[in-house]
């Protein structure tokens, strides 16, 4: 009955809840603010490793391309021929799995997976070595194949390396 009929004790729980309201505003507000920035930094700190991962995975695809050259100049088409159909494999689930890096450089990237498949074909095929014009040419072909994905990688870690700079 006194906190009816005094107004004092009464207008002094009320300052009182809403002060405790008030501190609850800030704190909500406050730690909404800092869900929303961890929240920022994980998918950036995500989209940055999935891009050092692409970037690694394009390094392999060179690595490849270069096992393919090398074993073409010492004169071993059947081992080049399993590590072209190795890149020719791999080519299509690289692409898949970083499309969103790779934009224009998707269609240059099927584009690779056909002359890998085709210069599997023709490094399987018996006598390789003895006809004319085709190991050389084959060569060229591997070198302009392993130039456009040194392109493709060095365009993918400069993005890399942009990113952690930032």
């Amino acid at each position: 009955m006194i906190v009816f009929d005094n107004p004092i004790p009464r207008d002094w729980f009320d300052w009182t809840n809403a002060t405790v309201g008030g501190v609850g505003l800030l704190l909500t507000l406050l730690a909404i603010r800092q869900a929303t920035g961890a929240k920022q930094a994980a998918s950036e700190a995500r989209e940055a490793v999935y891009q050092r991962n692409s970037a690694e995975a394009f390094a392999e695809l060179v690595r490849l391309a270069e096992q393919i050259s090398e074993s073409l100049l010492l004169e071993k088409p059947n081992a080049a021929a399993v590590r072209a159909r190795d890149l020719a494999a791999r080519i299509p689930r690289d692409r898949s799995q970083f499309e969103q890096f790779l934009a224009a450089d998707s269609d240059k990237l099927k584009a690779l997976e056909s002359v890998f498949q085709q210069v599997a074909i023709r490094l399987s095929s018996p006598g390789f070595l003895d006809r004319r014009d085709e190991p050389q040419r084959t060569i060229e072909e591997i070198f302009d194949a392993k130039r456009d994905l040194h392109t493709i990688h060095g365009r993918l870690l400069a993005h890399s390396m942009r990113r952690d700079h930032e």
